[in-house]
């Protein structure tokens, strides 16, 4: 018998983002899958690439924390889900896309 353990997705941090409201990289990853980047020896390599995979797909999105904001921590960035999330995740497997549908360019 194979043991697999659960994969993590980028969907399941796109749900957090719609769930919690936008958050900042460590947050997103202690609610979407309970990782603690400071409280951890392990890489953050995984989930900062799932991160990357979510903007370049355009289901998620960054902005810069706003000048004058009250911010805790040192992050630079706040992210979030952004609107067309629905259409990609509906056809995120290319073998499920209806013939001649095109993604949206961002």
């Amino acid at each position: 018998m194979i043991n697999r353990k659960k994969s993590n997705s980028v969907h399941e941090m796109v749900d957090a983002l719609k769930t919690v409201g936008p958050m900042t990289e460590n947050e997103i990853n202690k609610s979407a899958f309970g990782y603690d980047r400071n409280g951890s020896d392990s890489s953050n390599k995984k989930y900062a690439d799932m991160l990357r995979r979510g903007m370049k797909k355009g289901i998620i999105d960054r902005m810069e924390w706003p000048e004058h904001a009250i911010k805790h921590g040192r992050s630079k960035f706040i992210y979030f889900a952004t609107k067309d999330t629905k259409i990609v995740s509906k056809f995120n497997n290319w073998w499920t896309a209806p013939s001649g549908f095109r993604f949206p360019k961002f």
